[in-house]
């Protein structure tokens, strides 16, 4: 108890005086189908890194169709992997769409549909042929919750200190690797059957600026004390996934995959994926298991699409064929609950199935972690 509220008043203490910066890491130019490593910055106290993605492209031959993961996919997986090596973050892009959205309650990103439209447009995914633009900004959060309006929820928990002269930390970005493929949900457009994309020029036609946002501590009482609160930078805010399981689909057969274990699980993602497609109306129930028997939810795809438009703040509706479930109010604690799985029974299984899989976490650093397979 007295280090739990030695460290709420050390948080309190850093964001009331710390200065909350932001430095522009870089610009740096890529291509489909290769990985641009970036270097953070040894400073502050890191809290999170916002990407601004544009690439050049030329549309031929006939109006291109965005895949379903599309713009998000331009990304294939984006890791962040801190001083000792462990990976904060290692998830495809889509997926960190979906964890930016279900932590903003909203379509993250978007224009508000009630407001006055801004001059442009984010995301931006063009189709019409002839020389485009597709262009996002996304977010990596760091910190679980710094930006909340209520000062008293702040929350600097995963929260990296990075005033170091010793180690790097690096940022990984995989590009997708083919902008086109017909019926191909991977690709950035998956139609029309004529369409031709490449990039201009065909080298380099990726831009990616950084941004990294951090915390700046200042001493402060009599003793010029530095205030950092240990358990937050102790604890790891994880999210990992791109993992595509692909094992035992076959329609009306639940598909158990295993919540990672020794971790406190706050949110859980799955996108399903059959035919090249991702569409709604393939799914006939969702349940959480506890211990192979304990049924703590359990949905049919409508009321689970219900659950995800309520949990909204404007009843929205997510992409279709991906579901989360959010475990905020009461974390999953698989140390104590044992094994807990998430079972989806598919009532229609097309060609090259597979489910992509996210979780949302905290674990406290020094444990020793069993990772997420790819046959679940």
């Amino acid at each position: 108890m007295a280090q739990a509220q030695n460290n709420a008043a050390q948080r309190a203490a850093l964001l009331s005086t710390a200065p909350r910066m932001r430095k522009n890491v870089l610009t740096t130019t890529a291509s489909n189908a290769t990985t641009t490593r970036i270097k953070l910055f040894n400073v502050g106290v890191v809290t999170k890194i916002q990407l601004y993605i544009s690439a050049n492209i030329t549309i031929g031959v006939a109006v291109a169709t965005p895949s379903a993961k599309a713009p998000w996919n331009l990304i294939q997986r984006i890791r962040l992997t801190d001083y000792d090596g462990t990976d904060r973050i290692n998830i495809s892009g889509f997926q960190l769409f979906m964890l930016n959205c279900v932590r903003n309650r909203t379509s993250y990103g978007y224009h508000n549909s009630a407001g006055v439209p801004a001059v442009w447009t984010n995301p931006n995914v063009p189709t019409a042929v002839g020389n485009q633009t597709v262009s996002f900004f996304i977010d990596i959060p760091v910190a679980f919750d710094v930006d909340n309006p209520i000062v008293q929820l702040q929350d600097l928990r995963g929260a990296i200190l990075a005033q170091t002269a010793v180690g790097e930390m690096y940022l990984s970005i995989d590009w997708v690797t083919n902008l086109y493929g017909n019926g191909d949900v991977e690709s950035l457009y998956s139609g029309g059957a004529t369409t031709t994309v490449v990039g201009n020029p065909a080298q380099n036609f990726i831009n990616c600026t950084m941004w990294q946002e951090y915390l700046l501590p200042q001493a402060i009482g009599a003793n010029g004390q530095i205030p950092l609160p240990g358990i937050d930078l102790m604890t790891v805010y994880e999210f990992v996934g791109n993992v595509r399981s692909s094992d035992n689909l076959a329609v009306s057969t639940e598909k158990l995959m295993s919540y990672p274990n020794v971790r406190s699980v706050i949110g859980s993602y799955y996108n399903y994926v059959q035919a090249g497609t991702m569409t709604q109306g393939k799914i006939n129930q969702f349940r959480i298991i506890a211990n192979g028997n304990n049924i703590l939810v359990d949905h049919s795809e409508l009321s689970q699409l219900f659950y995800q438009r309520c949990y909204m703040w404007d009843d929205e509706d997510t992409y279709p064929g991906a579901y989360f479930r959010d475990h905020r109010a009461k974390p999953i604690e698989t140390a104590l609950f044992g094994n807990v799985q998430m079972g989806i029974t598919p009532n229609t299984v097309g060609a090259n199935p597979y489910i992509e899989v996210g979780y949302e976490s905290f674990y406290t650093k020094g444990q020793a972690l069993p990772g997420l397979s790819q046959a679940q």
